[in-house]
């Protein structure tokens, strides 16, 4: 979980803020809708998810994710004014609490998954926004590649990063042959609701400032539309209601073909006083403590990759994907050699004995 620097320290903020949201889905130039939103501002909570799975599954597993989260914020509003903003481990209750909704959702995905046959292979992406109780702290979390955006002061701000192929290879292999990558899939997620138990939710905690507007998008909106022509549409003085319409019109102009989902959030300035729950001192507790000599440092984790829907993807990208599967070093285990690279300058090779593209090297097979 991610928290923004002492600069942006919560406490400071004198006025409770409201979310006040709006959001819309468009059907684009496919059969089916898969995507889905929720807002339920009285929780603090805006949803948006990008179902996928074919027929109806992928609408199946989009609307029971949100629905699952926002099911949990509803059971657990009663406790929550029990518990500290910040626990004795330094992590912000509600970003738990919207963690732990979000890997809620996936186990049900699963277990509906393997109950109906005409299910199995659902998955979807997931970003969501949860507000503190004063409307001052914003959580933002997500799996996959929908996003979630900040306009402030005028600028856009990308507040997330996709769980994608490509941001994979920017990260583990920045150097494999461009051949490879064309044979990939353009838009592969690598993370999804409903793909494997084990899943990772990244949790990012910022302060909210009146006057901020969040976007929630799928893919077919930031398909068409880039990072610009978002800020230019978000600065135009209209309601969030306004805003989404505006934007998904936008996108169909500009020959969406995807289905379009969008949720704008406005964080408006009350004359309330945000409310403040005691927080316990940043200490860990006593069983977290130690010699540093004895405690690792390091734990590495690993993912497994699917393809959703299961036929897909055709052979030339299921090979590709292979061999970027190949090129990442086993878990828990000592670093291997790449499945194939230059003996002269390190650039991964398609196969043994390949000519390399960068160096000109001729490998021996």
């Amino acid at each position: 979980m991610h928290s923004e620097g002492e600069g942006d320290d919560p406490v400071l903020t004198t006025h409770a803020l409201v979310p006040v949201g709006a959001g819309a889905t468009d059907i684009g130039q496919r059969e089916h809708n898969e995507d889905h939103i929720l807002l339920r501002p009285e929780l603090g909570l805006f949803l948006l998810a990008d179902g996928a799975g074919g027929h109806n599954a992928g609408n199946v597993a989009s609307a029971l994710a949100t629905t699952t989260v926002a099911n949990l914020f509803e059971t657990t509003a009663a406790t929550l004014a029990e518990r500290p903003e910040v626990d004795a481990f330094g992590l912000w209750t509600v970003a738990r609490r919207l963690s732990s909704a979000i890997h809620r959702a996936n186990a049900d995905i699963i277990d509906i998954a393997k109950r109906s046959s005409k299910y199995q292979g659902m998955g979807t992406t997931l970003v969501a926004l949860a507000f503190s109780p004063g409307g001052d702290v914003l959580h933002i979390a997500h799996v996959g590649d929908s996003r979630c955006y900040r306009l402030r002061a005028g600028e856009i701000e990308a507040m997330t990063t996709d769980h994608s192929l490509l941001v994979d290879v920017l990260e583990a292999h920045p150097d494999v042959d461009d051949a490879l990558l064309e044979r990939t899939p353009a838009h592969a997620v690598t993370r999804a609701l409903g793909m494997e138990e084990s899943l990772r939710v990244p949790v990012r905690t910022v302060r909210a400032l009146a006057g901020d507007v969040y976007l929630l998008c799928s893919d077919g909106l930031t398909d068409v539309l880039d990072d610009d022509m978002l800020g230019i549409l978000l600065t135009e003085h209209r309601t969030p209601d306004a805003l989404a319409r505006g934007l998904i019109d936008a996108a169909l102009g500009a020959q969406a073909q995807d289905n379009i989902a969008v949720v704008v959030v406005e964080c408006q300035q009350t004359d309330v006083p945000p409310r403040r729950r005691p927080s316990p001192r940043s200490e860990p507790p006593r069983a977290m403590r130690g010699a540093m000599s004895s405690a690792p440092e390091i734990i590495i984790v690993g993912v497994e990759t699917h393809v959703v829907p299961s036929q897909s993807a055709d052979p030339l990208q299921l090979d590709a994907l292979g061999l970027l599967a190949r090129l990442r070093p086993p878990v828990g285990g000592p670093r291997v050699a790449k499945y194939a690279q230059c003996g002269r300058c390190g650039q991964p090779l398609e196969k043994p004995g390949a000519s390399c593209p960068t160096c000109g090297h001729e490998n021996p097979a």
